[in-house]
């Protein structure tokens, strides 16, 4: 961990120009000590760290942000940020309101994100490191005129008087992560209890958290993914709700979400054997209990009881499914998998496991010989293992 002082150093012209000298080394993870020592050579040994370190973020951070090379991380703060997509998509949400605070704002991201849209933010962070972070970074994006930030504990000090909060508590310590709600820093409910009755509050929580333990917020749980990769679950409350559960999708434009959502339980639906197309739905779709009534919108029926895949006789595209016409369905055998396969012509395979107990041998063994490509889907139809073998559509 970064100290304050070291931080405030990397700040300074000698900081700026060990950040320059770090940066042509082309420092990686496997590196890291070998180019400290050589900056060490001509800096302090605690600057010659953090600038190597900074800029081997900075690479990593580039997938999340825009201006990463002009930014500042730790990696705990890194892996746990939200990138820029997602950021400025909720921060949407707060268009209304003149002025958020961003409740452990981390290294800013969020922050970043608000000021995007025009709202100005009252950013707060107890770790003294990561409120000179949060600053700088706000900078990088020339965004410090709309934001000011401070040092201040969440449950103890006095919280910024603002019409609206996002809130990002910590989920993780002593290198352990944390799923449930009651182990977050702080605990969103306690959070609350200091703030008014029904304030606008959005939560940033983990997208594995207990579905159970949202219930009693009585808000909105919003699961987003990024290019179908789940990244968070979002607790909307107060006026800030706008159903019961939201499944969102995310591509490069935050400004044009795909979104599922419902204030009601859809009725059961009686699985089916698998017919001529199979249907994976988005992990934000799955996570967030919405399978069924995606079913209901493209008029398909599960395969399983377990397993959330779907499957309907004609094709209807959807943008919340990665569809599949089947050409067999077998039993998940590798001898029967590796003959249909043969029959196909396919000599490329792509395995996915859809709930499936077990795993197939290594592909490279099958020795295939075709010229075409199939996906192998494991999965369970009507509550027995089988191989589905098809083509993406």
């Amino acid at each position: 961990m970064i100290a304050a002082a070291t931080f405030d150093a990397l700040l300074s012209p000698l900081g700026r120009r060990a950040l320059a000298d770090a940066t042509a080394l082309s420092p990686t993870d496997s590196t890291l000590l070998s180019c400290v020592g050589r900056l060490r050579k001509s800096y302090p040994a605690d600057l010659a760290s953090a600038a190597v370190e900074t800029v081997i973020l900075r690479a990593k951070a580039a997938v999340k942000f825009t201006r990463a090379d002009r930014m500042f991380f730790t990696r705990e703060a890194l892996e746990v940020a939200s990138g820029e997509v997602v950021s400025r998509y909720r921060a949407e949400r707060f268009r209304r309101y003149e002025t958020v605070a961003d409740l452990g704002c981390g290294i800013g991201g969020d922050s970043i994100g608000l000021t995007a849209a025009g709202v100005k933010v009252m950013a707060v962070d107890r770790d003294a490191v990561r409120v000179r972070m949060t600053a700088a970074n706000l900078d990088a994006y020339n965004a410090g005129p709309l934001a000011s930030v401070q040092q201040s504990d969440l449950l103890t000090d006095p919280l910024p008087d603002t019409p609206a909060a996002f809130a990002d508590p910590g989920r993780r310590a002593d290198g352990k992560r944390f799923l449930s709600v009651h182990d977050y820093l702080p605990p969103p409910a306690e959070l609350l209890k200091r703030l008014p009755p029904g304030h606008p509050v959005g939560f940033k929580l983990a997208p594995g958290v207990p579905l159970d333990e949202l219930t009693a917020f009585g808000g909105e749980a919003e699961f987003i993914s990024v290019g179908g990769e789940l990244k968070e679950c979002v607790l909307w409350l107060g006026e800030l709700r706008t159903a019961e559960r939201r499944a969102t999708l995310l591509h490069d434009d935050p400004t044009q979400p795909l979104s599922l959502a419902s204030d009601s339980r859809q009725a059961y639906l009686e699985p089916r054997p698998i017919a001529a197309y199979l249907y994976d739905p988005d992990p934000a779709v799955t996570r967030s209990g919405l399978t069924p009534l995606l079913a209901e919108q493209i008029d398909a029926a599960p395969v399983d009881s377990v397993v959330q895949l779907l499957t309907r006789d004609t094709h209807q595209p959807t943008p919340f499914t990665t569809a599949y016409r089947v050409d067999a369905v077998v039993q998940a055998d590798e001898k029967r998998v590796v003959a249909t396969l043969r029959s196909l012509d396919a000599g490329r395979v792509t395995p996915v496991n859809r709930g499936w107990p077990g795993e197939l041998p290594p592909t490279r063994r099958w020795k295939l010989g075709g010229s075409g490509h199939r996906f192998v889907i494991l999965t369970r139809e009507l509550g027995k293992p089988v191989a589905v073998i098809g083509e993406r559509v």
